[in-house]
């Protein structure tokens, strides 16, 4: 009788590790939000999940200070079904609209411009650039620029293209005579 007892605590402990172990395997966890492809960025995001917070910029971009409200959108290149529940470090992106005041955009173009060297001029970025690399959660957060939009990388970086935190910066336009910096960084 107690052999019998033995088998079927077993076999119920056995039973409990298998379902508890279901919630590792990808697409597992039926709580988390639904994820979406873009297919111009080549991006996958939640639609529902766009943050508010600084904490990025502050790791990523120092230079700038402290900055207004900031909208953020994160994800992953691969289908979020067909990973590891932890995915891989140059798996993940983040993209963000930033607000700055009207000093620190002057101050970030005049660092990018000095950065880039004095006879050269700061790249423009169409548009239609930030559309293609932008999930669509923020799309609707970007306003319209007048004034066109430039690459001030070189005034946000420490090497190359890469963000103090490490990342690796995709974009970084700001419009020149508004207060919207748009970035695009994978994660490194």
């Amino acid at each position: 009788m107690t052999g019998h007892r033995a088998v079927a605590g077993l076999a119920a402990a056995l039973g409990v590790l298998l379902l508890g172990g279901c919630a590792l395997i990808p697409g597992g966890d039926r709580d988390e939000p639904e994820w979406a492809y873009d297919e111009e960025s080549a991006r996958y995001y939640r639609p529902d999940l766009v943050s508010q917070s600084t904490e990025l910029v502050e790791e990523h971009f120092p230079m700038l200070g402290e900055v207004a409200p900031v909208t953020i959108a994160d994800g992953r290149f691969t289908d979020p079904a067909d990973r590891a529940p932890i995915p891989a470090p140059d798996d993940s992106w983040w993209q963000a609209v930033i607000e700055l005041g009207a000093e620190q955009r002057d101050a970030l173009i005049a660092r990018a411009e000095g950065t880039a060297g004095a006879l050269t001029a700061l790249e423009p970025v169409t548009p239609e650039t930030i559309g293609a690399i932008l999930v669509p959660t923020l799309d609707g957060e970007v306003e319209d620029c007048a004034g066109g939009w430039v690459e001030v990388q070189p005034g946000l970086v420490q090497s190359a293209n890469i963000s103090e935190a490490g990342d690796v910066i995709e974009l970084t336009a700001m419009c020149v005579d508004g207060t919207q910096l748009v970035t695009s960084a994978r994660d490194m």
